[in-house]
């Protein structure tokens, strides 16, 4: 090792002592490697990157002439000469594998080492459709398909495996379930990997009523490619299929006959089991002219509609509060929130600390649109910053977090013009007052009742800040009795503190020095937080 850095210094390879700005700063965007950092590898080094990232390769601290090699199998892919780093195209999942770094200088090897991508890809929206429509006398299967990197596991409603189809590539999961699994209440595949999930449903609706069920969808929006799947029931061995139109026109099963030849264009399935007369609507690729109303009725006459709309128009819009405050004892189990609306899918989703840190949102699980994204790392005051980016569009909104410890009264009193000075720090606006209590010390409670106001003492600091320093002070004059309390109220609560006055006793004939005009005592406090607070213009 020792051997190997005394060469690259010979060379003029390695020692410099310039002070340069960074060639490379790992974002959400790019990652970087420095050979520098890996003279001596034990091994291959691995780099985990998401789809559509960048990779930068600085060069920083191999100063000098020479030339470095990006090689995958027996290609070159990057070639650069005298640069300080070379960057890639950004990346998909079918740049993972195993690659070279070579670096020579006057045809000397300086550095090589074997670099190993991941490309992480989040499972893409799966695939539901119908599958084994033209075996007879057989229910028809829910098929799923998925693809990512790693490669995606797909589940049920229920946390059904299903069965996993062997065949594909390495990135591509498929699955199939019975039908009769799901013959009278509605259905989903998720797809899982390390990056993420995707989930898709099962459209079905219950005409036993023409009155919308809560889980029943009445808009549908969908990106060209993606499928459909669409699911009508009525219970009655007696009665016929329900069927579907569109436009006012029927869509019956002998027109629209599933068949593998149609594979990619609308049919109709109608099936029956435990005396449940479905009728299935199976697109398994959309486009434009699908669009539209679909009606489903049964022969009851009962009907439900669902509006389809096929758009590669993608949208992104996010709210969330621009302000929290939370106490320092909520701070590590409360989490920030944001609600989202985005069309076709969520691509990019994370949250930045005020410290710069980066850390992917956490979304909810078994939905077809993620709603809420949240952070739930213990949190810091500062600004958070929620980065999204979806359907080609990309937004931030920020979020001033304050976290605040329980307010503690600090009091003094000034011997020179006789009143009592209060310092206390607080999130504003705020309000606070001092009070007072004239009853023996026996008589004076806690509770409000017992206690007067001191007049003119209210005070509101309309102010809007964190944490911000309160001085108030009242002349020991205008408090009648040996007590006195001040008391704060914001946006997390109210306290009050509670002093006692303790007046020395008339001066006796004595020998020695008297007592101090001005001696004012102050002991015994005690903290409450009020269940009734006082009022408050937070």
């Amino acid at each position: 090792m020792i051997a190997a850095v005394l060469l690259l210094c010979a060379v003029g390879v390695l020692c410099s002592d310039d002070v340069k700005t960074p060639v490379c700063v790992p974002s959400h965007e790019a990652a970087c490697l420095t050979p520098a950092d890996y003279l001596n590898p034990s091994g291959p080094i691995t780099k985990v990157l998401a789809v559509g990232m960048k990779l930068i390769i600085s060069l920083e601290g191999l100063s000098g002439s020479f030339v470095c090699h990006w090689i995958r199998g027996e290609d070159r892919v990057m070639t650069v000469n005298g640069s300080q780093s070379m960057v890639t195209s950004q990346l998909s999942e079918t740049d993972s594998g195993e690659y070279t770094l070579t670096c020579k200088s006057n045809n000397v090897t300086m550095f090589s080492t074997t670099v190993i991508l991941h490309v992480m890809k989040r499972p893409t929206k799966p695939q539901l459709m119908l599958d084994g429509v033209d075996v007879s006398d057989t229910f028809p299967l829910f098929k799923c398909i998925s693809e990512g990197f790693p490669k995606p596991t797909i589940k049920w409603s229920g946390n059904k495996d299903g069965q996993q189809s062997l065949k594909g590539s390495d990135r591509k999961t498929e699955s199939k379930v019975s039908s009769t699994e799901y013959y009278n209440r509605a259905m989903m595949c998720c797809a899982t990997n390390a990056e993420g999930q995707e989930c898709s449903q099962l459209y079905d609706y219950d005409l036993q009523s023409s009155v919308m069920n809560k889980d029943e969808v009445s808009t549908v929006t969908l990106s060209k490619g993606q499928s459909l799947l669409l699911r009508c029931r009525v219970k009655g061995y007696s009665l016929r299929s329900p069927v579907w139109e569109k436009g006012g026109k029927q869509l019956n099963a002998r027109t629209f006959s599933c068949t593998p030849e149609k594979e990619e264009e609308m049919c109709i399935k109608n099936d029956s089991y435990f005396g449940v007369q479905m009728a299935y609507l199976s697109i398994r690729s959309v486009r434009e002219e699908h669009s539209g109303t679909y009606t489903c009725t049964s022969a009851n006459k009962n009907s439900k509609s669902v509006h389809v709309n096929v758009s590669d128009e993608g949208f992104l819009s996010a709210q969330l509060d621009e302000t929290k405050i939370i106490s320092a004892q909520e701070a590590s189990s409360t989490c920030l929130q944001a609600t989202v609306s985005y069309h076709p899918v969520l691509q990019y989703c994370s949250w930045e600390t005020p410290d710069k840190n980066r850390t992917k949102c956490v979304r909810e699980t078994w939905v077809t649109q993620h709603r809420t994204v949240k952070l739930c790392d213990p949190l810091i005051s500062g600004d958070y910053k929620l980065h999204l980016e979806a359907g080609g569009q990309k937004e931030t909104k920020i979020i001033s977090v304050c976290v605040v410890d329980e307010p503690k009264f600090n009091f003094l009193f000034n011997k020179d013009d006789g009143t009592l000075n209060l310092e206390t720090v607080s999130p504003v606006p705020a309000n606070y007052t001092w009070m007072f209590c004239s009853e023996s010390n026996d008589s004076c409670s806690e509770i409000d009742s017992s206690w007067d106001e001191v007049p003119n003492a209210f005070q509101i600091d309309s102010d809007v800040s964190c944490n911000k320093t309160i001085k108030s002070l009242v002349s020991k004059d205008v408090l009648k009795g040996d007590q006195f309390r001040f008391c704060l109220t914001n946006s997390l609560g109210s306290w009050c503190k509670t002093h006692y006055m303790i007046i020395p006793p008339t001066p006796q004939p004595s020998i020695g020095n008297p007592p101090e005009e001005n001696s004012f005592l102050l002991t015994v406090c005690l903290v409450l937080v009020l269940q009734n607070p006082l009022p408050s213009i937070l």
